[in-house]
């Protein structure tokens, strides 16, 4: 937990995941238009505290919670899986679209550097979201803990075997899916260079 926000604190929450995701989108199309050393310094820094600050709430390291940061999973699914995945890949299409038109400049630091925020961004919520969805689809289940005391108040899987399939299919896809997405901004970047 860094800033101790109640679960309850609802507009704080929602504040600090829209405005995150509203500077996550803008500023790499702001970025990639300037050309003062400068300012693209500080619209990078701006860029990546806004990527770390949605990473943060969404891994609940931002919430204050008796059970101690659940790392962005949940029994019954995350809602903010999709929202996290969906701001990552409008945060590289700016890349994409001047990778297309010929203008990036740096094309392999720029892939990198892409390539690191989306494992950042997008990498934990398509580890669960492929974890999850795998191991329910497979007919896996969550049941009570088997501590005597606090047994009920964390769940644990029915089929740990299948757990164990479904997480490790969850990582190979979570590392994939941001270096398919840097290597296609590579690869095109040099076929428009060409």
């Amino acid at each position: 937990m860094i800033f101790g926000l109640s679960p309850g604190d609802k507009v704080a929450i929602e504040f600090i995941k829209w405005i995150s995701a509203i500077v996550i989108v803008v500023s790499p199309w702001i970025f990639l238009r300037l050309e003062n050393k400068i300012a693209k310094i500080a619209l990078t820094g701006l860029w990546i505290l806004g990527i770390l600050t949605l990473s943060l709430l969404y891994l609940g390291l931002l919430v204050d919670s008796y059970l101690g940061p659940q790392l962005g999973f949940n029994e019954n699914g995350n809602p903010m899986n999709w929202f996290m995945i969906m701001i990552g890949l409008l945060s590289a299409a700016p890349f994409a679209f001047t990778a297309y038109n010929g203008n990036l400049k740096k094309p392999i630091r720029s892939s990198m550097l892409i390539g690191v925020a989306l494992l950042i961004l997008i990498g934990p919520a398509v580890f669960n979201s492929v974890a999850f969805t795998v191991y329910t689809q497979e007919g896996g289940e969550w049941k009570c803990g088997d501590d005597p005391m606090y047994g009920c108040e964390v769940d644990i899987p029915t089929q740990p075997e299948d757990w164990d399939m479904a997480q490790n299919l969850g990582l190979v896809v979570c590392n994939l899916l941001p270096a398919s997405i840097v290597f296609c901004i590579w690869f095109i970047s040099r076929r428009m260079a060409e």
